[in-house]
């Protein structure tokens, strides 16, 4: 009975191994299954963010050209100032040119901070800083459409738990999506707005275009759905998700008004 037994225990016991064995197997494989998801899904927003550069890349070099002519122009003035023995003129010209580097400084360092792959660490930001960086990189488009951008600002900004980068890959879509709405319309107005309460603060992105008809409605936040000629539909798709791994959402509005499309993005508040 006793060799039985220990027979039935060493089966028993050997079948619980096997039983361990393939279940370690699985959720390794799990595991690696999940680790490729999320290198896919890095390389797929990556990939978006640098669409986004290839598109804006035009208005861009529209807007650093400006500023390098201005110093062209800036440096001749200097030239001829110290010619004509005019130092605090050309004290002058030289502090411009020293102000107008800055700003060529500033478009460069927000391109290179958006180029990069953005870090997977969430952390407190502030709000403001995040808008700032995706109206500077779409500075040049919104000039030349002639879209009035409305911002209610609140001082001082709400700081939110997020990745700049990421958080400004969410506006620049959405913005970029505005825009496209509006080509063409008269009167074009994007409103950026933001509101906060003990948790959260929300971001809301809203347009006065022709609005969304309720087919595209029910399916904007699925793989393919656009309502661009040349869209991949694939923009907003890619933005909830980094909503969601910022620890947030993001949604569509309900339409209240007839030709108004509205998005909000809702983040946790930062203590």
């Amino acid at each position: 009975m006793n060799a039985e037994l220990e027979h039935r225990v060493n089966l028993r016991t050997a079948e619980l191994r096997r039983s361990n064995e393939a279940l370690a197997a699985q959720i390794a494989e799990r595991e690696n299954a999940e680790a490729r998801v999320r290198r896919l899904r890095d390389e797929l927003s990556q990939a978006n963010r640098l669409s986004i550069l290839g598109q804006i890349a035009a208005g861009v070099a529209h807007e650093i050209n400006q500023p390098v002519t201005a110093i062209r122009t800036y440096a001749e003035n200097a030239s001829r100032l110290l010619q004509g023995d005019r130092p605090q003129e050309t004290a002058g010209n030289l502090k411009s040119i020293i102000a107008i580097t800055g700003r060529i400084g500033a478009i460069t360092e927000t391109l290179r901070s958006f180029s990069r792959r953005a870090p997977a660490s969430v952390g407190p930001i502030l709000a403001e800083e995040a808008i700032d960086g995706a109206l500077s990189l779409l500075s040049g488009r919104i000039r030349e459409s002639g879209v009035t951008i409305e911002r209610q600002r609140t001082d001082p900004s709400p700081m939110v738990m997020a990745s700049c980068v990421r958080l400004e890959q969410i506006l620049v879509n959405l913005l970029q999506n505005s825009l496209d709405a509006l080509k063409g319309l008269p009167e074009p107005r994007i409103e950026i707005a933001i509101a906060q309460s003990r948790e959260t603060v929300t971001i809301s992105v809203r347009d006065n275009g022709a609005g969304l008809a309720p087919e595209i409605r029910k399916s904007l936040f699925m793989p393919f759905t656009t309502t661009k000629e040349k869209g991949l539909g694939l923009g907003l798709l890619i933005s909830e998700e980094i909503a969601r791994e910022l620890g947030g959402s993001l949604r569509l509005d309900a339409s209240h008004e007839k030709g108004m499309t509205s998005f909000t993005i809702e983040l946790r508040r930062a203590e």
